[in-house]
């Protein structure tokens, strides 16, 4: 947990002059979280958070509203956030999965910086946020601590089936000379390698895959991932599949023993052969 309450304005003003967008639209949007007894909080997360952020991270972060009427609330937000610079457009719509009363609103202004706010009711709880800094908490709501999650069988079950499911897939658009829908499917097998990596290395947020591993672990990216990259020949997006394939069984490998027990073999050792089998 970062700086609480009143500390948030000097928080925001030791920002380096790189990061001098973002600092001014935190600025704004502390200002207008303080003007009224709508916010009850507001906290910035992630690469700013935890002070690796430069002039081209997104801001995101998290507001604590209370209101008999939400949706009135939520309007005032997004003409707060509209105006906090030079917009370019703003979207706002509900994160799919998550149950609570929420909104996200995301921001392009056109100085490049981004604003990617989710907004809660205050009716809610949510847990700890990775690098979370509370900026403004008047009432000390903001009093739960990031606790990471560990990474379930399950989910890796998920993940890896998944990625083989795509690699099945990629085998069925190249036999059909379909190279645009075989690169989308090899793309997206190699993000559900990436969670399974983040997985291996123990980093936070495992599910967001490259981007938590960059983030945390950078060096565990395996130079042979370069291999997996195909542009739209048939012969590359062939040996990318392949590869790809030993890549994804390789990093089952790497998995500790509980968590590499649900790893669909059968499916593996299928789709690895499958892809073999493609003509040259």
């Amino acid at each position: 947990m970062g700086t609480v309450s009143n500390g948030g304005r000097a928080w925001i003003e030791a920002l380096p002059e790189e990061l001098a967008g973002q600092r001014e639209i935190l600025r704004g949007l502390l200002d207008w979280s303080e003007q009224g007894n709508l916010v009850k909080y507001l906290v910035v997360a992630c690469s700013v958070g935890r002070g690796a952020g430069d002039r081209l991270s997104d801001l995101d972060t998290g507001m604590g509203v209370t209101s008999a009427d939400f949706d009135a609330a939520i309007a005032d937000v997004r003409q707060a956030v509209d105006e906090l610079s030079d917009l370019v457009e703003s979207y706002h719509h509900k994160i799919p999965g998550l149950a609570m009363t929420h909104e996200r609103i995301f921001a392009q202004y056109a100085n490049r910086c981004q604003v990617d706010l989710v907004v809660i009711s205050t009716a809610e709880s949510y847990p700890g946020v990775k690098d979370e800094v509370v900026l403004y908490d008047p009432d000390g709501l903001r009093t739960v601590r990031f606790e990471s999650r560990p990474v379930t069988p399950t989910q890796v079950r998920e993940w890896a089936f998944n990625g083989w499911a795509c690699l099945a897939d990629v085998g069925k658009y190249l036999r059909r000379g379909s190279t645009w829908e075989a690169l989308e499917r090899l793309h997206q097998a190699r993000a559900e390698y990436w969670r399974l990596l983040a997985t291996v290395h123990d980093v936070p947020n495992p599910q967001y895959g490259v981007t938590s591993l960059l983030d945390f672990a950078p060096a565990a990216v395996p130079a042979e991932l370069r291999a997996t990259v195909s542009d739209l020949e048939l012969g590359g997006l062939r040996r990318a599949a392949r590869r790809l394939a030993r890549e994804l069984t390789g990093v089952g490998e790497q998995l500790p023993p509980e968590l590499r027990a649900g790893l669909p073999a059968s499916m593996a050792d299928y789709i690895t052969a499958d892809l073999a089998a493609l003509a040259d």
